[in-house]
């Protein structure tokens, strides 16, 4: 088998790099072209948005309001309150165990945290 030399090499690689650039600027440029149509077909009224509800709203407008209400919050504090009191209280625990413990925190922790911003009056901004 023969060797190449360096030179070789650092030829190749120069046309694999040049060769990757190419087709990422083909693609970059595509989508530029795409943008780009699509806005002009928008600003020319081709593009009708309609601003009716969607079929999937109310559904998820309801599991949002069920994940913010008081059960959500006393779920989310019994959570975190058993996680950290296995780990805390657990001695040397099993792979598994400590698994389920740390699940059990962020579950509680990422439960409530919406219910525990609101407490705290944390607004964002409107757009």
């Amino acid at each position: 088998m023969e060797k190449k030399s360096c030179k070789t090499r650092k030829v190749e690689e120069k046309k694999k790099i040049r060769k990757a650039f190419i087709i990422f600027m083909l693609v970059f440029l595509a989508t530029l072209f795409l943008l780009f149509h699509t806005q002009v077909a928008y600003a020319a009224g081709a593009i009708v948005v309609t601003t009716g509800p969607m079929p999937w709203e109310r559904a998820l407008s309801g599991l949002a309001h069920s994940m913010t209400g008081p059960v959500a919050l006393a779920l989310s504090l019994i959570m975190v309150v058993v996680g950290v009191g296995v780990l805390m209280f657990g001695g040397d625990l099993a792979g598994w165990a400590r698994w389920v413990a740390f699940a059990c925190l962020a579950a509680g922790t990422l439960g409530g945290a919406g219910t525990m911003v609101q407490t705290l009056g944390v607004t964002g901004t409107v757009i």
